[in-house]
């Protein structure tokens, strides 16, 4: 069997890929380093070839489980984003308790159609000492069917114990200085402010939340990501057809806009990051941000 996809160039990839042609990937990893897009992508490619019904390539990309975990609707592959504790009033407090007992109680659920059931937590840097501490309940007593990736841009933020039960995978490269150097919850409050407000009945919410980024292209290049994250997770509501969950940004769009809506945006969010790396004039890509954004608001659900 051999891992295809895979940059055999790079340590960490071919370390990935041996692993995957053995057998014997991990039951759970933390892949730290590179950016939020190189962590996301190599995860995929990890599902995908986990999960690939090849004998003799993996992932195949033709398959009944590849197309459907390309496709992001895999019903034993779960991403889970950050997300806001709608209990309490700390923006930052975006991987709670609560939420890792949520992804305790799911991965604990028998596979649906696959004989493993994988579980990827992105950004998993968000998660505090409490949240930390519950997941480790997690990985001492794991299901033998289920997978857990982390994703993080650095491992430096995890307790001993937590690194002690995963095998870490270092992606060469880091983040770019600009994104590196804005929080990641700065980040996320204007990317979840702007696409909130494209679920507004006023299309100057638009405007008025991505007033923001004037003056602060760093923070709109480090926003533009996660909104892409926040539209692909409401896509994946909608196909789930999930009960919708006010205090989620993700529910709030999959409720409001239709998926040929949803699928703009993603595209709209590569068109502007394309544009700012390079170097458009940033009063006029966050025109065209609100420009963009307010024709896919229109086609409500």
């Amino acid at each position: 069997m051999e891992a295809v996809g895979f940059d055999r160039n790079k340590h960490t990839e071919e370390q990935i890929a041996l692993a995957l042609e053995a057998g014997r990937f991990p039951h759970a990893v933390l892949i730290e380093g590179g950016s939020p897009d190189e962590r996301r992508s190599l995860a995929l490619k990890i599902t995908a070839s986990l999960l690939c019904e090849d004998d003799e390539k993996i992932p195949c990309g033709q398959c009944h489980s590849c197309l459907k975990t390309l496709g992001g609707f895999h019903p034993d592959v779960l991403f889970y984003e950050p997300k806001r504790n709608p209990k309490t009033s700390t923006k930052n407090e975006l991987y709670y308790v609560d939420y890792i007992r949520e992804i305790r109680d799911s991965s604990f659920v028998i596979p649906m159609e696959a004989d493993i059931k994988i579980a990827v937590l992105c950004e998993a840097q968000m998660m505090n000492e409490q949240a930390q501490n519950a997941f480790l309940k997690i990985l001492e007593e794991p299901p033998e069917f289920a997978v857990f990736i982390l994703l993080s841009s650095t491992k430096s933020v995890f307790l001993p114990t937590i690194l002690s039960r995963v095998m870490t995978y270092t992606l060469s490269g880091e983040a770019s200085d600009n994104n590196e150097a804005i929080p990641r919850e700065a980040a996320y409050a204007a990317a979840e402010s702007v696409t909130e407000a494209i679920a507004a009945p006023s299309h100057f919410e638009i405007v008025r939340a991505a007033g923001v980024f004037d003056k602060n292209g760093d923070l709109l290049k480090a926003a533009l990501p996660i909104m892409a994250e926040i539209f692909v997770g409401a896509l994946r509501v909608k196909y789930s057809a999930k009960e919708a969950d006010d205090a989620d940004p993700c529910s709030i769009l999959a409720s409001k806009l239709s998926r040929r809506a949803l699928l703009k945006l993603v595209d709209d969010v590569n068109i502007l990051s394309e544009a700012l790396n390079m170097n458009a004039n940033l009063n006029l890509t966050i025109t065209r941000l609100c420009t963009l954004f307010r024709s896919a608001s229109s086609e409500q659900e």
